[in-house]
């Protein structure tokens, strides 16, 4: 494959390069796979395939929904719910990175793994009011930045914890369900930043944009804020049960099916 009109990677792509991409409209379990270049991005030498897997929607979505999206800066506070997933557990590592007070929410199983991550604090995801107890960590002034992927009732707690006025809520994840936010609540009740991700419609929509979080994606692996993932891996045949599992939100970090 040839990728010219690729921007911000570390080196360009060449016929035969080994790389790891997102399949916009789906096909992830077919045995190959058409991608646009700017899909596609090099897998770091020495990682294995699965190793490389949070490269194309994980930790972009995690950085795009912190910086270019989420505008966050040093000193801000941030609440990234399911913290231990794959997404979350990179977006606790770059906020700190980027000088960013850390509340993370999970459920209790999973505190200690968050913890490790450097988490500033860490809430219970399941029980006792989260918006309360994020007002409480900020002295009442709610978060400045909210990683909302959960959807449902939390989406409603996440407005209520964040900061009025300059506040950011970015939403990339609706795990927990749909949930509706009127124009009177952003006018009366929640004056907050609503902000929609989906990382590919912004591969297709913002190429520049995307080309810039890969650069950054990079130079944090360069310098060590992030390395090879470390998923955990079932065998192809085990798709159901691992896939039953992710929904009831009973796994920790990144999941690899093997072919």
């Amino acid at each position: 494959m040839s990728g010219s009109n690729v921007r911000g990677l570390p080196r360009e792509l060449e016929p035969g390069a080994h790389v790891i991409g997102v399949g916009i409209g789906g096909g992830a379990f077919a045995e190959y796979m058409v991608l646009p270049a700017d899909a596609a991005v090099p897998v770091p030498t020495g990682w294995a395939d699965e190793q490389a897997l949070g490269l194309v929607v994980n930790w972009p979505t995690a950085l795009a929904a912190l910086k270019p999206l989420g505008g966050v800066t040093a000193g801000q506070s941030v609440l990234i719910h399911a913290a231990a997933g794959g997404t979350g557990q990179a977006a606790v590592k770059m906020a700190k990175h980027y000088g960013a007070t850390v509340i993370a929410a999970a459920s209790p199983g999973k505190h200690e793994v968050v913890r490790a991550l450097g988490a500033d604090h860490v809430i219970d995801s399941r029980g006792g009011d989260i918006a309360a107890e994020v007002l409480r960590l900020t002295g009442g002034a709610g978060a400045d930045l909210v990683l909302e992927s959960v959807g449902g009732a939390t989406l409603n707690a996440s407005l209520a914890a964040t900061k009025r006025v300059t506040g950011r809520v970015v939403v990339y994840g609706l795990a927990g369900g749909e949930a509706a936010i009127t124009n009177w609540d952003l006018v009366y009740k929640h004056q907050i930043h609503v902000i929609g991700l989906n990382i590919g419609l912004l591969i297709q929509a913002a190429p520049q944009i995307f080309g810039e979080v890969m650069g950054e994606l990079f130079a944090l692996i360069a310098a060590g804020v992030l390395g090879p993932g470390r998923p955990t891996a079932y065998e192809l045949a085990d798709g159901p049960k691992t896939l039953a599992e992710l929904e009831t939100r009973a796994t920790i970090g990144k999941l690899a099916l093997l072919p």
